[in-house]
């Protein structure tokens, strides 16, 4: 299966809170087949959260836990209307998340996503197109990166 689809991105997301935005990345996965237990991956984000924060800055987030529940490496986007504070390292609220799916023996595919990932979101014109861009223009840009 691919890493990334139509199916992974939400340009809806309606939380306000960082559970609630979790809690919709985590029943995406469940919906898409991506992980065996909704609430089993939400925990495992909840936790990945208590380490760090996963606020990158810019209004970005990449929540991402490495899981026993997770069936295969995904990748799904996510954009809301909601500014969600998100403990990022600018102190900004966050509106768009990059989640990333691993496998919990994934340790090497998790690292390469997440700096590719992390180096294209220097690049203003690969964050605007995130923020803006249409779900087939997300999608096109994220795979670019992955692949």
């Amino acid at each position: 299966m691919e890493i990334m689809t139509m199916n992974s991105i939400n340009v809806n997301v309606k939380g306000t809170t960082k559970p609630e935005v979790l809690r919709e990345f985590a029943d995406m996965a469940f919906a898409n087949g991506k992980v065996s237990d909704a609430a089993g991956f939400y925990q495992d984000l909840c936790l990945r959260e208590e380490e760090s924060t996963t606020g990158f800055g810019g209004g970005i987030a990449i929540p991402h836990a490495k899981s026993a529940f997770v069936n295969e490496v995904g990748v799904f986007v996510g954009r809301g209307e909601n500014e969600v504070e998100w403990d990022a390292l600018d102190g900004a609220p966050v509106h768009c998340w990059i989640c990333l799916l691993v496998p919990e023996t994934g340790g090497q595919e998790h690292l390469r996503l997440l700096s590719q990932l992390s180096r294209k979101l220097m690049d203003p014109e690969f964050v605007a197109k995130l923020k803006e861009g249409s779900e087939q223009d997300i999608l096109t840009l994220v795979q670019g990166v992955i692949s």
